[in-house]
C-alpha cells in the first residue's frame, strides 16, 4: 500500500503526486488537519511531503522520486543518456530551491509590511512591544531602500524577478515539450509544481506573469496530460 502525506496545496506534494499518477502506482493521498498531523506523520522534521510504501516511510520530493524510480522503474524519471540525466538532475534542485526562495521572500515581506498595533492596552503578558509609528518620509525612505535604491514597490519588484525566472525556463525548454528531452523527468515535475503554485497565485499577482509566458502554460498542459490531468 502506498500513502502521500502532504498537503495538496504544496508544490511538493504536488510534485510526488503527479509521480505517482505518471508512473501509475496507486496510492491514498492524506492532507495534514493539525500541525500534530505534521509531527505524527514526519517525526524527524516535522516537514511533508512523506511517502509510506509498504511501511518504508520516505521524506524529502526529492528523495521520494529517486526512491520511485528503484521501486517502479517503468517509466523511468530521468533520461537514459547521462548527460541529459545530469541536466535534469540540476534542473529538478534549482527549481525546487529558486522557486522557494521567492515564496519565502513573499511571506517576509507580508510579515514585515503588517501594520503595527498602536495604543492597544489589551495585549497579553509577554506579547511582543508595538513597533513604532514611522513618519511617511520615513516609510518612503524605507521603501526606497528595501527596493534597492528605486521607488519600485516590494510586489512588483518581486513579480519582476519571478518574470526574469520563468524567461529562463522559456530558454531552457526551447523547442522541446519537456526539458532537455521528449519525455517527461523529474526536473519537469519540480518545474511544473512551482507554476501550479504560482498558478494559483500563492504570490498575488503571480498568475498573470506566468500567463504572460504562453511557452510554459502549454508545457504545462503537456505535463497534465501526462500525468492524469
Amino acid at each position: 500500500m502506498v500513502t502521500l502525506y502532504g498537503p495538496t496545496q504544496a508544490p511538493f506534494t504536488e510534485k510526488v503526486r503527479r509521480a505517482l499518477i505518471f508512473k501509475g502506482v496507486p496510492f491514498e493521498l492524506r492532507e495534514p488537519q493539525s500541525p500534530e498531523d505534521y509531527k505524527r506523520w514526519s517525526p524527524k522534521t516535522g516537514m511533508l511531503p512523506v511517502l509510506d510504501v509498504d511501511g518504508e516511510h520516505i521524506p524529502d520530493s526529492t528523495v521520494i522520486l529517486y526512491r520511485l524510480d528503484q521501486l517502479y522503474p517503468d517509466p523511468p524519471l530521468l533520461s537514459g543518456d547521462p548527460k541529459v540525466s545530469q541536466q535534469q538532475r540540476q534542473l529538478e534542485d534549482w527549481a525546487d530551491e529558486s522557486f522557494l526562495w521567492y515564496f519565502m521572500k513573499y511571506r517576509r515581506m507580508v510579515a514585515r509590511n503588517t501594520p503595527p498595533l498602536v495604543g492597544n492596552d489589551r495585549e497579553e503578558p509577554g506579547a511582543a512591544e508595538p513597533r513604532p509609528v514611522r513618519s511617511g518620509l520615513a516609510r518612503r525612505l524605507l521603501a526606497w531602500i528595501r527596493a534597492a535604491g528605486t521607488w519600485e514597490r516590494p510586489l512588483t519588484g518581486l513579480h519582476r524577478e519571478l518574470g526574469d525566472r520563468l524567461d529562463d525556463l522559456v530558454n531552457f525548454l526551447g523547442a522541446r515539450p519537456f526539458f532537455y528531452a521528449d519525455q517527461l523527468s523529474m526536473a519537469d515535475l519540480a518545474v511544473y509544481s512551482m507554476l501550479f503554485v504560482m498558478r494559483n497565485d500563492a504570490i498575488p499577482g503571480g498568475s498573470v506573469v506566468l500567463s504572460r509566458r504562453p511557452t510554459l502554460v502549454e508545457f504545462m498542459l503537456r505535463v497534465e496530460a501526462a500525468t492524469g490531468g
